[in-house]
């Protein structure tokens, strides 16, 4: 008995160091297998899971506007400062769909990305035909280019005469978005002006049902580590509209994914075509999304700072830094035909305060963009992306009606334009990406749990042994 006891112990102990010792060598093996089977599966190609969410992405995304009704207009004529209601959301459904894909033989892939627009009554406040009183962007924008001399002799002197217009008009959501015939914009067209190639208007014109340009992005089949980033786009690798070949760089992705396991400590950058310009974000904090963990990224408070407060912005101040408009704000103009348009977050959250008008109300929480991340494979979970469209409002020596006109930046509208993936989305992504990875995390420390519960009971057995041992060797 004692023999089996003694016997029996040194098996268990054994066991249990295989196991301790397996538990640890399983625990090392799942650190490097996991992450290299998520990085195989999150390459851009036609063979891998992502592929068909790439090309035409199941998750709603909404496109929410709000519109700036002037209230004060013959106020405003008189040198008064301009007061506003803020109507919205008016919500429309976009629809994407990467089209002319193109594999390319240096590890990247060239696509137009088509988006398409609906307008959804149920997530909006109106019909998308109500009206607002805003200001007479393509009157301004005339008076703007004339002033700098950018229309020509001959049309200047034939305008001149037809700058007459009301400064502010009343038009509806469509028209300001998707665009409206102007009488100016007519006249300027018909004498084959370039700088208006059309007779209509509409801070969003021709983006509908269109694309903006050809992207040519890493599929991380090369690199992991380059995954989704613009290698090019429309055959560019850097812009030539800002002042220093910094701000001319077209940096990071199109927010839909980054590569998998990234750096928090290191910004993103997303790429916006509508901005001319890559935006950054940078780390805030872990959210929790649908018992998912993840990790957010915020616009920082000085995306849109001037130089003096932050010396890397100098490059968009046009044509240099004698020009820098107070921080807050972009001369978007530069990519806007010299449309005097200036882009700033919603309610000028974080511009200077001499900017900031009356009827703001910058809030954090509602207006600040955000990016939540899935920091195992870099899939956006959540995005909320806003910024607000403002027109350089000051007196302009060909426009009448500025004469008694304050210097402002005129807010017309403000978007959010949001997504986050449904339910059924996310059960895939538990089931395929999450439990696995949980499993990994828990099955090494089990098989080391169980190593150890075997020495305690190999110990426990070897006390037994001894103890017998010494009863059967006293003298009776």
């Amino acid at each position: 008995m004692s023999r089996w006891l003694l016997v029996c112990s040194l098996l268990t102990a054994a066991f249990g160091l295989i196991f301790v010792v397996g538990g640890l060598v399983l625990m090392q093996v799942m650190d490097k297998i996991i992450p290299a089977i998520v990085k195989q599966e999150m390459v851009i190609s036609k063979s891998s899971k992502i592929y068909s969410d790439w090309v035409s992405p199941s998750p709603a995304i909404y496109m929410q506007i709000w519109v700036w009704d002037l209230t004060n207009a013959d106020d405003v004529l008189q040198g008064d400062v301009p007061n506003f209601v803020e109507k919205g959301p008016y919500t429309y459904r976009e629809y994407r769909q990467k089209e002319n894909i193109k594999w390319n033989s240096n590890g990247t892939v060239s696509y137009k990305n088509k988006k398409k627009y609906v307008f959804d009554r149920s997530l909006s406040v109106g019909s998308d035909e109500d009206t607002f009183t805003t200001a007479n962007i393509p009157l301004i924008s005339t008076g703007t280019m004339l002033q700098n001399s950018a229309l020509g002799g001959f049309a200047s002197i034939l305008l001149g005469q037809h700058l007459s217009a009301d400064i502010f008009i009343t038009l509806s959501v469509k028209d300001i978005l998707w665009g409206y015939e102007d009488p100016l914009f007519t006249l300027i067209h018909t004498l084959g002006v370039s700088a208006v190639p059309s007779a209509e208007f509409g801070l969003f014109q021709d983006r509908n049902n269109t694309d903006d340009g050809v992207y040519t992005v890493f599929t991380g089949s090369r690199d992991i580590n380059k995954l989704n980033k613009i290698d090019r786009w429309n055959g560019q690798r850097k812009l030539s509209v800002w002042s220093t070949d910094e701000a001319n760089m077209i940096n990071g992705t199109d927010g839909s994914m980054n590569p998998p396991y990234g750096d928090i400590s290191e910004p993103l950058y997303l790429f916006s075509a509508d901005a001319c310009r890559s935006l950054m974000s940078v780390y805030e904090k872990d959210v929790s999304y649908q018992g998912i963990e993840l990790v957010r990224f915020i616009s920082p408070e000085y995306v849109f700072a001037n130089a003096t407060e932050y010396p890397p912005n100098a490059g968009f101040c046009t044509p240099n830094t004698d020009h820098c408009l107070p921080s807050g704000l972009l001369n978007a103009s530069v990519c806007q035909q010299g449309a005097p348009v200036v882009m700033s977050l919603p309610h000028f959250l974080y511009a200077d305060e001499s900017v900031i008008l009356p009827s703001m109300s910058p809030d954090k929480e509602k207006h600040e963009s955000y990016l939540d991340a899935d920091p195992i494979t870099g899939i956006t979970m959540r995005v909320a992306q806003r910024f607000q469209i403002n027109i350089h409002l000051k007196k302009l020596s060909n426009v009448g009606q500025t004469s008694n006109l304050q210097e402002v930046f005129f807010p017309v509208i403000w978007l959010n334009q949001n997504t986050q993936l449904d339910n059924s989305t996310l059960n895939e992504y538990k089931s395929a990406v999450q439990t696995p990875v949980e499993i990994t995390k828990y099955v090494p420390w089990a098989v080391i749990g169980f190593g150890v519960l075997l020495i305690v009971i190999a110990s426990v057995l070897c006390i037994r042994h001894c103890c017998q041992t010494n009863r059967d060797s006293k003298p009776v």
